[in-house]
């Protein structure tokens, strides 16, 4: 075939597939186009879906803390010590040392920069920072000026006058025990240390930047190496506003590069939660898929394997998500159940759920929270369920729950909705917070039975002058009936009267011993009053590092010589078990009292056993001493009949007592409780002991300065 020939023939295949390789490229164009819009989109959803889970999870985690600390400090303010510290007098000298203690011990290792007690002038008069007191005033400060009025309330502040940082400060109201308002305690965190915890600028794209922003564009945490030193233009805070408001996206122009922000509104703080990216960024897997598939002839296969290149990174992005809920959801600390939503009948329970109530998996799968009677009142379920149904989520319901071995808990209750497999479901997080009961009781009860305190050494002042007179009356008595006194023989002599029959007299009489009954019980009734009003006010002891050991086995041989009929026990007949371990840490405390509240407790159990019905066999006492992290602990514990709730939340009252008119105060275990507490920073609570007796808890602290 000459070249002529062949060029005819090629010319002429070509003309044939002409219209095919037209179909062919206008089909690789419509599906380059359809696979770049299509990717556009879908690209765009999953980054601004990533962008409100981010955005929610930062509101969430905000949320959270600021109600925390709101909570928190709401207890705080209840604490009478801050009642207390406000006060014009010795004792709220004391009581604001002891309030800037105990402020600087929780500002410790939290993300509070300071704590402080504010007057109702706005005169700070007490902080955990010293620096603070008298520095300045906030009485112009709008969160003092609510927090005055009775309103528990958070400020966010451009710059605070100690640290000249943006600040969030909460504050609340300190009322006295009558509910006057006293004074204002506040809590006071930067806002950029706040945040530090907070995964901003954890976000999918390089360009990706979140930032915390007050109503007026200042700026008030943002990632290293951000600006944050100027606030945002008007014209981008619109954008961000409008982006809070409708929930989509908002593009602007900066510095010639296109971005998009999404943001959300904090409602606790009035925050606005912004992240912003590159749009160019965001939408580059799409452009990179066009220009690899609009170049090839073979744009379906090509098309096919990006296509489930991308489901394929989808699919692996659910898998990691389902694997990190999966991961919570099994090793979560707080019970967690998943109920179908529809029928109420559960589909699954974490670990934590089998371990804390006792069911198996198996006792709890295909029941509903009903049927297992897991709920002590069935109204609580059906309440939590009702504003679940109405509101979409519940917090922090609190209600008992009953586990499989009939023990009661006291439980906080959150619920979710969540969607799984196109199905409703109820996810129920179950917090124990028994513990936490149990623990603002006692801080109750502690600051009750120092008010009580208080009053008790008041009555006690007034009664010590009579009682001078009743013990200088006795002691007249005596010198006065002596039959060898010459003042008493002269005046005998005189009225003819024999001074030794006179003496028989008395003593027949037992005029004597009715006397010296007098004389003792004057004794001990001033010797508790000097303890009490010691206790009253500030204590000028000096303490010295003591060996708690040597001060337990002092008190064991006092306690060894109390033996009386009227007492009704003889000490000597009590088996004592001691258990000291060679180790102990040196306390630095006073000796002599503390050596009079383990008399008081021995004392106390001795009389507890003798007085049982019926009366112990073989009555213990068993003394144990262990050296703990940072305090050493002390238990006594007895044998005996024990002590029943009820009496166990008012043992440490002043004048509370048990026993017969006549053989006790009541106020033997109030005033070591107050030489514990108020006088060593200690800590002294009542259990039961595993034999039924009574076991006293007493920890006093070993990092104590010595007073000086």
């Amino acid at each position: 075939m000459t070249w002529g020939a062949k060029f005819l023939s090629a010319f002429s295949l070509n003309r044939h597939l002409a219209p095919v390789l037209s179909v062919v490229f206008a089909g690789v164009l419509i599906s380059t186009l359809v696979a770049y819009f299509s990717t556009r989109d879908t690209m765009e959803g999953l980054a601004l879906g990533q962008t409100r889970q981010t955005l929610g999870f930062l509101n969430r985690e905000i949320t959270s803390r600021v109600r925390d600390t709101t909570s928190r400090l709401e207890r705080w303010s209840q604490e009478e010590l801050y009642a207390l510290a406000l006060e014009d007098s010795y004792l709220g000298e004391s009581a604001r040392t002891e309030a800037a203690r105990r402020m600087a011990a929780r500002v410790t290792g939290s993300s509070f920069d300071r704590v402080f007690l504010v007057r109702p002038n706005g005169v700070i008069v007490t902080a955990s920072n010293p620096d603070m007191v008298g520095s300045f005033t906030v009485g112009d400060r709008g969160y003092f000026q609510k927090a005055l009025a009775g309103e528990i309330n958070m400020e966010t502040l451009a710059a605070g006058r100690h640290s000249n940082v943006p600040m969030l400060v909460i504050a609340a109201p300190v009322r006295t025990g009558d509910g006057v308002i006293a004074g204002v305690i506040a809590v006071a965190m930067e806002t950029a240390r706040f945040a530090e915890d907070l995964p901003l600028g954890t976000f999918a794209h390089k360009t990706g930047v979140s930032y915390l922003l007050d109503t007026t564009g200042r700026v008030l945490a943002a990632p290293p190496g951000c600006e944050a030193d100027h606030p945002w233009p008007d014209w981008r805070m619109d954008q961000v506003r409008q982006s809070a408001a409708s929930g989509g996206p908002a593009h602007f122009r900066e510095a010639d590069v296109e971005r998009v922000l999404m943001a959300e509104t904090n409602t606790e703080t009035g925050w606005y939660l912004v992240l912003s990216a590159d749009e160019a960024e965001l939408m580059h897997p799409a452009i990179r898929m066009a220009w690899m598939t609009g170049g090839v002839s073979l744009a379906t296969l090509a098309l096919v394997a990006l296509a489930l290149a991308a489901l394929g990174r989808a699919m692996a992005g659910l898998r990691q998500s389902e694997e990190k809920f999966s991961r919570i959801f099994l090793y979560s600390p707080d019970s967690i159940l998943l109920a179908d939503m529809e029928t109420g009948r559960i589909v699954d329970v974490n670990e934590t759920f089998i371990t804390r109530t006792g069911y198996s998996r198996e006792e709890v799968l295909g029941k509903t929270s009903g049927e297992i009677s897991i709920y002590v009142d069935l109204k609580d379920r059906e309440e939590f369920h009702g504003r679940l149904r109405r509101d979409g989520h519940v917090d922090h319901f609190e209600c008992l729950a009953r586990y499989k071995d009939g023990s009661i808990a006291t439980s906080a209750l959150s619920g979710q909705v969540v969607i799984i497999d196109n199905r409703r479901h109820l996810m129920t997080i179950v917090r124990d917070v028994t513990e936490v009961k149990r623990m603002q009781e006692m801080m109750v009860q502690t600051e009750k039975m120092i008010s009580v305190g208080g009053i008790a050494a008041g009555i006690a002042h007034e009664i010590n002058n009579p009682l001078g007179i009743v013990l200088q009356a006795s002691q007249n008595l005596v010198q006065r009936t002596r039959p060898d006194f010459r003042k008493n023989l002269e005046v005998a002599e005189k009225l003819g009267l024999d001074m030794q029959l006179f003496d028989q007299y008395m003593k027949l009489r037992k005029l004597d011993v009715f006397i010296e009954d007098i004389q003792s019980a004057a004794s001990r009734a001033s010797a508790i009053i000097r303890h009490m009003l010691d206790f009253s006010r500030r204590s000028e002891s000096r303490r010295t590092l003591c060996d708690i050991r040597t001060i337990a086995d002092s008190a064991l041989n006092l306690a060894s010589n109390d033996y009386d009929l009227k007492k009704s026990y003889d000490f000597k007949k009590i088996e004592i078990a001691r258990d000291y371990p060679p180790d102990l840490p040196d306390v630095a405390c006073t000796a002599t009292e503390i050596e009079q509240v383990l008399l008081n407790v021995f004392r106390n159990a001795a009389q507890a056993m003798a007085q049982a019905s019926p009366p112990v066999a073989a009555p213990r006492i068993a003394v144990r001493i262990r050296g703990l992290k940072d305090r050493v602990r002390i238990e006594i514990e007895d044998n005996g009949p024990g002590v029943p709730e009820a009496i166990r939340k008012r043992i440490f009252e002043p004048f509370f007592t048990t026993k017969q008119p006549g053989i006790g105060t009541g106020l033997g275990l109030s005033v070591s409780y107050f030489i514990v507490t108020k006088g060593h920073g200690g800590r002294m609570i009542i259990e039961t002991g595993r034999d039924g007796g009574a076991v006293f808890c007493i920890e006093l602290p070993t990092d104590e300065r010595l007073e000086v």
